[in-house]
């Protein structure tokens, strides 16, 4: 069942009401034709169809020939399903219950009203239902009978978001040493080793395949530094922060060297690394590229080697963080940036998703890029990271974004609905949705898709975000109102990559922008629907991008034994 939602204007309501009344009343639009059908128990069904061969009216007809009741349905221009107004009848003839349920262009659904009348002819009983989609905001009105009129309740809210929101977590010495603990358990297991790709330039024996040699996007000589090789380089192109340098590796066919696990990696001046684990190195100065080799550790094959450019970093040099900071909200697929006092050196860093290891992707002396590991599900999934004897832990939430069904092809004239999709940020604690730009590149790269894109208001530096939320915990015992708005938002833009190939309804230049508060999760996850329609046959592609504007959380730091702190 849906939710009930209402409309606070009272007086909007009885303006659809006497709309409804008019419509319920009405004799039936005219019908191009008639279909009869048997209900059983003496009963019929009359389906009315319009010139376009629309079911327009349904009619259930007693075997008395009382009309029992009536089901509307009108097509407004564009409209991809029908608004509909259902209507039953009391013995007597007069209205029981009018329903109406009404959607937007896009298939979303917009609002329920509905009336129930005793068999007198007055309104018993009753309730208003209004949605935004693109909000997903809810308003709610019930009948009230004393008062004869439609009074604002609070909407109930979804099983994902029932009961109190809860407060930020706070966690403690022995929660931190065994998820430390067990997560180095399981980074002992063998890692899965998924088969070779399939070669894109076949060679004698070898399975030729680009991989990514991920570093730091800013470093400065004679700063230490880390990064990695990965095998899917296109799912880090175009994150902040740091550079993907390609480099096409022939991969053998079987034994060690078919994955990266069988590869060293040599930069002069460093000692061989493996290439399926942190890569670390120290800049040199004066250096605008470093020499890279990748080789076989049975040194079979030739050596493969890449000149790659050193980022630059502003000359200036960054005033040291003494605290660590992490997003309230990390989106799965994408890196988890988190800022502090770190080493650079990732083989000193340990990280771990709850009891799951978490590789980090690139870091400097002040930031760490995690990657969220695969199998993590969108929820509260609490963040702790050790270096040497300190360990530091973060009450994060992690998001998940898709985009419904995975097809993408579609014959001139068809249509398809998408739905854009987030989950996780329902669970995001009340206190955590206080406004922010973190990391700083947010703004910049909302920037991009909406060039007069305007953040919610920061809060700076960030022990002020911290201020209000222990604030907002003391008051009411650590919970509060989602109705009420804490200021921040995520940014949600879907657009349209194959213009000539689509199009999307209700679209402003093949684009939908979404600004998304903690009311928007009410219900849980967000979900809205597209219509896709192709202009002509073929594949098309829909890209979505989200981007919290929310404050950053602040860990809570320990120290931990040796023995625990060690990679």
């Amino acid at each position: 069942m849906r939710p009930s939602q209402c409309i606070p204007a009272v007086r909007s309501y009885w303006i659809f009401t006497l709309a409804v009344l008019f419509m319920a009343s009405s004799a039936p639009a005219y019908a191009q034709r008639t279909v009869v059908q048997e209900s059983g128990g003496g009963r019929k069904l009359e389906l009315h169809y319009n010139a376009a061969d629309q079911v327009t009216q349904i009619r259930t007809i007693g075997a008395d020939g009382q009309l029992l009741q009536k089901q509307d349905l009108e097509y407004p221009a564009g409209a991809y399903v029908p608004q509909t107004t259902s209507t039953s009848y009391w013995p007597n003839g007069k209205v029981h219950k009018i329903t109406r349920d009404t959607y937007d262009n896009n298939a979303n659904f917009t609002g329920e009203f509905i009336q129930v009348f005793d068999e007198a002819g007055k309104q018993i009983s009753g309730h208003q239902l209004v949605h935004d989609p693109q909000t997903n905001f809810y308003h709610c009105a019930d009948w009230n009978v004393s008062a004869q009129k439609y009074q604002t309740i609070d909407c109930p809210a979804g099983e994902e978001s029932s009961g109190p929101p809860e407060s930020v977590k706070k966690f403690t010495q022995e929660e931190v040493t065994e998820q430390l603990a067990k997560a180095r358990q399981a980074a002992q297991q063998p890692p899965r080793t998924a088969p070779p790709a399939s070669s894109s330039q076949p060679g004698a024996g070898t399975n030729v395949k680009e991989v990514g040699l991920i570093l730091p996007a800013r470093v400065r000589p004679g700063d230490c530094v880390s990064g990695g090789v990965v095998d899917d380089p296109g799912n880090y192109e175009g994150i902040p922060g740091i550079v993907v340098n390609r480099v096409t590796l022939p991969f053998a066919h079987s034994g060690p060297a078919s994955t990266l696990a069988g590869w060293m990696v040599e930069i002069s001046g460093e000692p061989p690394q493996p290439a399926n684990g942190p890569i670390a190195l120290t800049i040199p100065p004066g250096q605008l590229e470093l020499a890279v080799l990748f080789r076989q550790t049975d040194n079979a094959g030739s050596p493969v080697s890449k000149a790659i450019s050193v980022p630059r970093a502003p000359s200036a040099k960054a005033k040291t963080p003494t605290s660590y900071l992490a997003p309230a909200l990390c989106l799965k697929a994408a890196p988890c940036v988190i800022h502090g006092p770190f080493s650079g050196d990732s083989t000193k860093t340990f990280a771990a998703f709850e009891q799951r290891p978490a590789r980090i992707v690139a870091e400097t002396s002040d930031t760490a890029y995690l990657a969220i590991p695969d199998r993590t599900e969108a929820g509260p999934r609490p963040l702790v990271i050790a270096e040497g004897s300190k360990a530091v832990a973060f009450p994060l939430v992690v998001a998940e974004f898709s985009i419904s069904p995975d097809r993408r092809n579609l014959s001139k004239g068809q249509t398809l609905l998408i739905y854009p999709i987030i989950d996780g940020p329902q669970e995001l604690p009340d206190p955590l949705w206080l406004p922010g730009n973190y990391p700083a590149s947010n703004l910049e790269e909302a920037r991009k898709l909406i060039p007069a894109f305007q953040a919610p208001h920061a809060s700076h530096p960030a022990h002020e975000a911290e201020e209000k939320r222990e604030a907002k915990g003391k008051q009411a015992g650590g919970t509060g109102d989602r109705d009420e708005d804490q200021g921040g938002e995520i940014l949600l833009v879907v657009k349209n990559l194959s213009p000539d190939q689509v199009s999307l309804h209700e679209s402003k230049n093949g684009t939908f922008v979404f600004h998304l508060k903690a009311a928007s999760f009410k219900m849980g996850e967000f979900k809205y629907k597209i219509v896709a329609e192709a202009i002509k046959s073929g594949n098309f592609a829909v890209q979505g991008y989200v981007i919290p504007f929310l404050a950053p959380v602040m860990g809570q730091e320990f120290t931990v034994t040796s023995n625990s702190s060690a990679n």
